[in-house]
């Protein structure tokens, strides 16, 4: 008899695993937290029973969220990173020599103890002088932060449901742009293009109330539920993917990317047809 572990995304579907070993289980004041080995995926992260990472697809979520927005602002030299207590976004933060100071607010100090022991490879930048880990609220960090100070605030959150819900609100969108100089840029994991309409708006609704204009973009990440996942940039100006740095993209140790190169960092902004349908883009 074998083990499975089974992520279910609504009533019609799950995601089965096959699990060979139950390496964690602990429960912090904010949520579950679980680590299995599987046989497809290797080490898999849980938190309350959903998907967070895994040893053998990360790098596509962290690529994707750390990258682009790097790339697109001028000069990245401060960084917060609100969750992402796995430390993956960190570390892909890092490999930008323009970048003189990260900030990781994670709320559950569960999280990063867990990444530590369990997931090196995400987890070793965190001890890296550049970054400071603040086991805090992020909305609470952000909404006292001092304003027009940072270039970039990526928010590595879970879904928004438990913890996370509170940081896809109008009221958070609007202390991040505050906290933002006025060419910062703000990143979001805003859920898979096949989730509902509903979803998709809200998300975009909310974000408007803290800036002017937005910008989606897509990856393939297989262990995400329906495998397509969406970003979505967020700015006072608008936000052009041509004018990315390729000259600073080609500086980067790109032998240790495994999923994003030139070619993506302006193919992941075309958008299907029907996701550009619920976001009411032509």
């Amino acid at each position: 008899m074998h083990l499975w572990f089974q992520e279910e995304d609504d009533s019609s579907l799950r995601f089965g695993y096959r699990v060979s070993d139950v390496l964690f289980r602990g429960q912090s004041e904010f949520q579950t937290v679980d680590v299995i080995e599987t046989e497809a995926y290797g080490r898999m992260l849980l938190i309350d029973g959903l998907v967070m990472i895994t040893e053998r697809d990360e790098f596509v979520y962290h690529e994707m969220i750390a990258h682009v927005p790097a790339l697109l602002h001028n000069k990245p030299e401060k960084v917060v990173v609100i969750g992402g207590g796995d430390g993956g976004t960190v570390r892909e933060l890092l490999k930008h020599p323009e970048i003189k100071e990260v900030v990781l607010c994670e709320i559950d100090g569960l999280v990063v103890d867990t990444a530590k022991k369990y997931f090196p490879q995400t987890a070793a930048c965190l001890s890296d002088p550049r970054v400071s880990v603040k086991i805090a609220d992020g909305i609470a960090y952000l909404k006292d932060h001092q304003p027009d100070s940072l270039d970039l605030v990526i928010i590595d959150s879970t879904d928004p449901i438990g913890p996370g819900e509170g940081l896809f609100t109008k009221d958070f969108y609007k202390s991040v742009a505050r906290a933002l100089k006025s060419d910062g840029l703000m990143v979001c994991q805003s859920e898979s293009p096949w989730y509902e309409e509903n979803i998709h708006q809200r998300i975009q609704n909310n974000l408007s109330a803290g800036f002017a204009h937005t910008k989606p973009y897509v990856g393939c990440v297989p262990t995400y539920p329906r495998g397509l996942w969406s970003w979505t940039m967020a700015a006072q100006y608008e936000i052009n993917p041509e004018n990315y740095s390729c000259e600073r993209f080609n500086k980067l140790p790109t032998e240790d990317f495994q999923y994003l190169n030139e070619a993506l960092m302006l193919a992941c902004f075309a958008l299907p047809n029907f996701f550009k349908r619920k976001l009411g883009l032509k």
